[in-house]
């Protein structure tokens, strides 16, 4: 099990994209980007230990459930109540799940280097904070971890006006930089991108700001 403390409610920044419980699993959605697909990439293991930041409703529970299988555990995250609602209401009784409401900018409540897996399904594309969020994803995870990262390619193109989402190359080259990731596969499918990142099997110095050293 992940070692979880008390969680504090985190506000959602207004400038970040909120979206309706409907758009997030749908007909569409599982054609564009079907979860078996997604989790797939992952080669998740029973008995893991799995964070899904920005988990919605909970599109990609059941199948990440599954891979984890009974002694597994799936911890949910997300700041929009009503979408976590929905999702607790199929996957509260499972001991398997925690559901957090809160940013996955921010869950200090996921103690440090104690996930095996962490899952950003067409996330950054509606965070403002991209930073935040893989800074994060790197503090949570064990070193040997990895990480999945997809986003529309169409972010690149948004307009002006929504110029803080778009996940370009440029941008995504430069939140590479911001740890020693190693990049285990990147991929285009069906306009969108897919990244998997491994935290390196290497120490971590304590005071170092989580980053790798030889």
């Amino acid at each position: 099990m992940i070692p979880i403390s008390s969680p504090a409610l985190l506000a959602l920044p207004s400038r970040d994209r909120r979206c309706r419980g409907w758009t997030l699993d749908n007909w569409l959605r599982r054609w564009w980007a079907p979860a078996r697909a997604e989790v797939d990439l992952l080669s998740i293991r029973p008995g893991q230990a799995v964070v899904d930041l920005g988990a919605g409703v909970g599109y990609l529970a059941a199948t990440l459930l599954d891979r984890v299988g009974p002694t597994g555990t799936l911890v949910m995250v997300d700041p929009d109540a009503k979408n976590l609602s929905l999702a607790r209401s199929r996957w509260s009784n499972d001991r398997r799940v925690r559901l957090i409401e809160a940013s996955a900018t921010n869950v200090p409540c996921v103690v440090d280097s104690t996930v095996d897996c962490v899952v950003l399904s067409l996330v950054l594309c509606c965070l403002v904070d991209k930073k935040g969020v893989l800074d994060e994803t790197w503090r949570i995870l064990r070193p040997g971890g990895l990480a999945l990262v997809s986003y529309p390619e169409r972010g690149a193109r948004l307009s002006a006006r929504r110029a803080s989402l778009r996940v370009s190359p440029d941008l995504w080259a430069q939140l590479l930089l911001l740890h020693p990731w190693k990049v285990i596969s990147s991929d285009r499918k069906r306009l969108i991108r897919r990244h998997v990142l491994e935290k390196p099997v290497e120490a971590v110095r304590p005071g170092n700001g989580g980053r790798t050293v030889n």
